[in-house]
């Protein structure tokens, strides 16, 4: 074997069968109108905010995923749901469907949300299912009281009460809080400003600074809150792999309220991506494998390590998040995420690609 071809196997990329987290929009429905955010531009459109899965809806869905975890022998335990894109889950109705069907198939949870609505309502039913529970993600954008008026649309006082209330009545939930705050310009948070949020939270649940955060959204923040950039994928510049966190596309679901794939957390709703502009699938036509099946074609496009025209109808090519091979982008992190994956998850399989 040549030096080459040991270099060759060890960059070998490998395709999951099978999603192995599920993040979801319930709702088209949030309480917080973030500068950022996808969401903000329809918040006031009343045809878009009642749009809503049904309960029948979301269990044949997560019950459909389960059973094709199942076929490939995971433990539900390792699979997560988000049971959120853009909503806020605690605005969502049908929370507790989600948490029951995760407590019945012993799947975990992890929650993101701005944290004003921990009311006794959401809390309770949160404890009631806490063992479903992973992480509870807060996200703060501003560090005064003004900014996060102007960047998110909330109160900073209301959020720390909200914090507040959750420590001193439901401790076990605030164990699970990790709170990123930020600002709009990328800056860094004065240490007592983390303080102010770390004090109303209960260790292990933490509170941190988040910088360098902000992505274009597939080119909606171009000249709005990212700079437009001007390259244009060409033979010899173009896409060759996903700057998200290594591996994340390649192992996370996302589908909209409608039921339609999502290639990314970047790919909002059915308004900016129309079928005749993107179309992976629905699961509620074709099902978790049927959509899977069409995206993995669409990963195998992206992480191609060679140009082709194909590679010009990206929409990654709108995305200041996207891996260009003329930028340095390359698999190596990838790769070595995705055998982790498949020795974690595939223990089998993996032994047999090992040997």
């Amino acid at each position: 074997m040549t030096v080459a071809s040991v270099r060759d196997k060890k960059q070998k990329l490998w395709y999951s069968p099978v999603p192995l987290a599920l993040a979801f929009e319930p709702i088209n429905l949030c309480n917080a109108k973030c500068f950022c955010c996808p969401y903000t531009e329809f918040s006031e459109d009343k045809t878009f905010i009642t749009q809503k899965m049904s309960v029948e809806q979301i269990t044949s869905m997560v019950e459909d995923w389960v059973d094709l975890l199942k076929k490939y022998d995971i433990k539900t335990k390792y699979a997560a749901i988000l049971p959120w894109r853009y909503s806020d889950p605690l605005v969502n109705p049908h929370l507790g469907t989600v948490l029951a069907l995760a407590d019945k198939h012993g799947l975990r949870v992890s929650l993101t949300t701005n944290a004003v609505s921990f009311g006794k309502k959401q809390c309770d039913l949160l404890q009631k299912y806490i063992h479903t529970l992973n992480k509870i993600f807060v996200s703060v954008i501003g560090f005064t009281e003004q900014e996060v008026q102007e960047q998110m649309g909330l109160s900073k006082k209301k959020t720390l009460q909200s914090l507040e209330f959750v420590r001193d009545n439901y401790p076990d939930i605030s164990k699970l809080f990790n709170i990123a705050i930020k600002n709009k310009n990328n800056g860094v948070a004065h240490p007592d400003t983390v303080e102010e949020y770390q004090k109303r939270v209960i260790s292990p649940g933490r509170a941190k600074q988040k910088i360098n955060w902000i992505s274009n959204r597939l080119g909606k923040g171009d000249d709005v809150w990212a700079p437009t950039s001007a390259w244009k994928p060409s033979k010899k510049s173009f896409v060759n792999g996903c700057d998200l966190s290594a591996g994340k596309i390649l192992n996370r679901l996302e589908i909209m309220v409608s039921g339609r794939a999502a290639l990314c957390c970047d790919m909002s709703y059915d308004r900016n991506f129309p079928k005749e502009k993107v179309d992976y699938g629905n699961v509620f036509e074709i099902g978790i494998e049927g959509v899977w099946a069409n995206l993995t074609k669409e990963h195998q496009l992206i992480y191609d390590q060679k140009y082709s025209d194909s590679k010009k109808k990206l929409i990654c090519n709108d995305c200041s998040r996207a891996g260009v091979n003329t930028n340095g982008w390359n698999l190596s992190l990838t790769v070595k995420k995705q055998k982790q994956i498949r020795n974690e998850f595939f223990p089998k399989l993996h032994a047999q690609l090992t040997t």
